[in-house]
């Protein structure tokens, strides 16, 4: 998929107080509106593009908020951006596997500035990120089986 540019216009976070068990952590991810844009090639050619605004908020209840703005550039062939453009225009909806590129896009750098901007202002991780644990039952397992081999 062409993507050829991706920016922030808007970044937003609050930590309003102390989270607790009973605030629920909530996302949204919106296309706000879709634009054509033209790029420069060079001096002289200018390239066809379309230019996708986003939102993408979580709530923390009671304890805060994070809101971030921010834009996509796609690029394609002349008929394939109209093609988009006149969907979007006409159901405000785009086909499947083009929204599910962009929205796999816009979450993966959303969900990055999320938990470095979460992390800064001290509200919790959105994401669970993978940690290593010891299993207990396990160990002790494997040292009875030492044992018995011995």
């Amino acid at each position: 998929m062409p993507i050829i540019g991706f920016g922030f216009e808007k970044i937003q976070i609050e930590k309003k107080g102390l989270y607790n068990k009973e605030d629920q952590i909530q996302n949204r991810i919106r296309i706000e509106d879709i634009k054509e844009s033209k790029l420069k090639a060079d001096s002289k050619k200018e390239m066809p593009s379309l230019m996708i605004t986003f939102s993408f908020a979580i709530d923390y209840g009671r304890a805060g908020s994070l809101e971030l703005k921010g834009y996509v550039l796609y690029y394609d062939t002349e008929k394939a951006l109209k093609d988009l453009l006149d969907e979007w225009k006409k159901e405000q909806k785009l086909p499947p596997d083009f929204s599910t590129q962009i929205f796999n896009f816009i979450l993966l750098k959303s969900n990055i500035k999320g938990l470095q901007l979460e992390e800064e202002v001290g509200l919790p991780l959105h994401l669970r990120l993978p940690r290593f644990r010891v299993n207990v039952g396990q160990k002790e397992e494997d040292q009875k089986k030492d044992k018995k081999e011995k």
